[in-house]
């Protein structure tokens, strides 16, 4: 069932590829998105001639000539764009300076090629369709996280520390269309040190729905800066952390992080956005020991697994965070309300940022506001 549901995901993000490709090349921001854009039409077009081709005579209709002709069209245009892709392609690497791309599997590697804008260009076209077509979105925040989104690609665009850094999501559609969910990757992130020897705490990031995009790291840096932590964001499928291997994935970069960086025990967090969430209490409940506290932004709180005996004895006096508006319409306060009542009533130390005006794209229309919350509760889970 879970290769099937990763299967499904590749074919999804697919059929996105192929639907937006129109609006790729109007709005693309590299010359390499236009490109994307021209393969989703030319591709999109060929299957549509090439089914409408092939069913035709099982509607006792004549195969029409055109739509054969169109077909041929599209899959010789495909080589000389496939000629052109190669030529837009550049040489990543896995970091040398503050951010790293790690894949665990097969590390160290030396370099590798890939098309990294086209994550950025596909990130941009998602934000800017969902915060104007969903209507659950409060206005204001839309636009605040649009401007966020924007700034934060920017920002991944021309900062030294990206530019060619490898990313997970070249290949990600791929895995998922073969049913795996487990790149075995992780982004890493180290704040400057302040003084020889400085020995930062850690923390541990799981992505929502989604690829692990690149701009999270950045979106995280001032915060990591002020509590001075070291980051790790491992990748894991769309967001499946509920799926088998999903707690292996965070522990294994867990313990990379740890050893790369050698943190603060008594500073080491996991914290997770929207269905990250479910990556974190699955996590929590299996290896309470190795965090000292949970941060939870617009979560999935699964109620089986923040009820379980395992969480409870685990998580008992221990501090935990959760962040989440109310206007929220992906995940449902009510039970994130619930998963809180279930904490506290287990003697979880629970502290609740509840934002009355908020939706799901907190983060980004209030990342600081956010930062000011989560370091003000770091800084007491600690003292």
């Amino acid at each position: 069932m879970v290769r099937v549901k990763a299967a499904l995901a590749g074919v999804l993000l697919f059929l996105f590829v192929v639907v937006c490709a129109p609006t790729l090349v109007l709005l693309a921001r590299t010359p390499r998105g236009r490109v994307e854009g021209l393969f989703g039409i030319v591709i999109g077009t060929g299957l549509v001639a090439g089914l409408i081709w092939l069913c035709a005579p099982l509607l006792d209709t004549p195969r029409p000539a055109l739509a054969g002709y169109v077909a041929l069209g599209a899959l010789a245009l495909i080589v000389p764009l496939s000629l052109l892709a190669v030529a837009l392609t550049r040489t990543c690497d896995y970091g040398e300076g503050p951010v790293g791309s790690h894949f665990l599997k097969s590390e160290p590697a030396v370099e590798t090629t890939g098309w990294a804008d086209i994550e950025d260009e596909y990130v941009w076209i998602v934000i800017r369709l969902v915060t104007r077509l969903d209507p659950r979105i409060p206005t204001f925040e839309a636009r605040a996280t649009r401007e966020a989104v924007n700034e934060l690609l920017n920002a991944v665009a021309t900062w030294p520390d990206y530019r060619r850094l490898a990313r997970v999501s070249d290949g990600q559609s791929w895995l998922l269309l073969s049913g795996r969910l487990d790149p075995r990757h992780c982004y890493s992130y180290r704040p400057e040190p302040r003084e020889p020897c400085e020995r930062f705490g850690l923390f541990v990031f799981l992505h929502g729905h989604g690829n692990n995009y690149l701009f999270f790291i950045h979106a995280l840096r001032p915060l990591c800066d002020r509590l001075r932590l070291c980051l790790i964001a491992p990748s894991f499928g769309y967001g499946n952390w509920e799926a088998p291997g999903g707690v292996e994935a965070v522990m294994r970069a867990t313990e990379f992080g740890v050893a790369a960086f050698d943190p603060d025990p008594a500073r080491v967090f996991l914290g997770g956005i929207s269905q990250g969430g479910a990556g974190v209490s699955r996590t929590a409940a299996a290896r309470p020991t190795r965090f000292a506290g949970l941060v939870y932004i617009s979560p999935t709180m699964e109620p089986d697994v923040i009820r379980s005996e395992a969480f409870a004895r685990g998580w008992a006096r221990r501090p935990v965070l959760v962040i989440q508006g109310e206007r929220d319409g992906n995940v449902s306060p009510a039970s994130v309300t619930a998963a809180v009542e279930q904490m506290t009533a287990d003697g979880v130390q629970v502290t609740e940022h509840r934002d009355p005006d908020a939706g799901h794209f907190l983060f980004f229309a209030k990342r600081d506001e956010l930062f000011e919350v989560i370091a003000a509760w770091a800084t007491g889970a600690t003292s």
